[in-house]
């Protein structure tokens, strides 16, 4: 069976549609592709797991004004006309979209070509791509049950999966990065901020680093091109644009976390048990999904997580210190993670998308 895979723009996308896949091709059992832009974080992604790509052009909507959205509706639509062609040329019996807006022109094609199309929903409302795609979908897979108000065809397609977690979260090995980054016997600080990084948030913590430093291990994932090679060999501290292999060793090492608060992040550092300091993107760039992740999470789990305003108070980082320091006081003995519960939720999702696919006739002149 081959199976289409989609979903980009972020790793908050990319890193659970890979999880999927790897459900999906435990053993060799399935052939997979991945439809995406070329040069971006799902192509980079994708051949790193040795999923064959193909490129579609896409664009999104900019939640502030730019000429840019008086383009994209002609990428769009170039878009749709370059996936049609790749899925009439790979013929896939599925197809499963994780979210961005690349997946708006795959999940029109796949409808085009009467393929079946299964979703993802990270957040508590489903996103532009999402909204978009959820009429023609066989399937709408959710982390969280859907609310009172979801219209009644929707109703009829949803499944609560929970969100697919990296697939080798079970697998981190701590010790194994503290000896190969040198870092003492000092509780861990992990910040990343998405896979661009965030200027504001790397400025604050770079303004208080020898505070860091004096109370943490700071490994500081900055994103891409936010590097300060001046800071390179200050004691306790390593900063990376980002990472791939060692990110789930990161993450288990982390005795503390500075992050955003996209549904992936909350998912891992859940299924963890980190504490963590939440900065959510704010409602000027962003539907305003992550203020309500940030909230639901910090309520759900009282003294180990603090949420901060990503705003001018943020400059100068002196409340991003406190903040850290009250959560490494307040947090008690560390939660053992369950192995065995992080690969469910991409199990489900996967097990959804074999049951709706619809076998295709594959072209013969390949």
């Amino acid at each position: 069976m081959k199976i289409g895979i989609t979903g980009g723009g972020s790793a908050g996308h990319v890193v659970p549609a890979l999880a999927v896949a790897a459900q999906l091709n435990q053993n060799g059992a399935h052939e997979l592709v991945y439809f995406g832009r070329s040069d971006s974080i799902e192509h980079e992604y994708a051949e790193t797991s040795d999923i064959p790509f193909r490129p579609v052009p896409s664009a999104g909507l900019k939640r502030y004004g730019s000429w840019s959205n008086l383009r994209m509706p002609f990428t769009v639509l170039h878009g749709i006309g370059a996936a049609w062609k790749a899925m009439r040329r790979e013929r896939p019996d599925v197809v499963f979209s994780k979210g961005g807006y690349v997946t708006v022109p795959v999940g029109i094609a796949a409808w085009l070509c009467r393929v079946p199309l299964v979703i993802h929903e990270s957040d508590h409302s489903l996103g532009l791509a999402n909204t978009i795609l959820a009429r023609l979908a066989t399937r709408v897979c959710l982390t969280v049950p859907a609310s009172a108000a979801t219209p009644r065809w929707l109703g009829r397609k949803t499944v609560v999966t929970g969100l697919p977690l990296r697939h080798d979260l079970a697998d981190g090995n701590p010790e194994r990065l503290r000896r190969h980054w040198g870092l003492k016997p000092v509780p861990v600080l992990l910040i990343f901020c998405g896979s661009q990084g965030s200027t504001r948030i790397n400025n604050a913590v770079r303004s208080q680093l020898n505070e860091f430093c004096a109370r943490f291990s700071v490994v500081h994932v900055c994103g891409k091109g936010n590097l300060d090679p001046s800071l390179d060999g200050i004691e306790n501290y390593r900063q990376r644009e980002y990472l791939h292999a060692e990110m789930t060793d990161a993450l288990w090492l982390a005795d503390l976390v500075i992050g955003r608060a996209g549904a992936t992040t909350l998912a891992e550092i859940e299924a963890l048990g980190t504490p963590a300091v939440l900065i959510p993107l704010p409602g000027s760039v962003s539907r305003g999904d992550q203020l309500d992740n940030a909230h639901a999470y910090a309520s759900r789990h009282p003294g180990r997580c603090l949420v901060i305003p990503d705003d001018e108070a943020l400059t100068g980082g002196a409340e991003l210190v406190e903040a850290c320091v009250r959560l490494a006081a307040a947090s008690g003995d560390p939660r053992q993670p369950d192995r065995a519960d992080i690969h469910r939720a991409a199990g489900l999702v996967a097990t959804e998308a074999l049951a709706v696919a619809r076998p295709q006739r594959r072209r013969r002149d390949r």
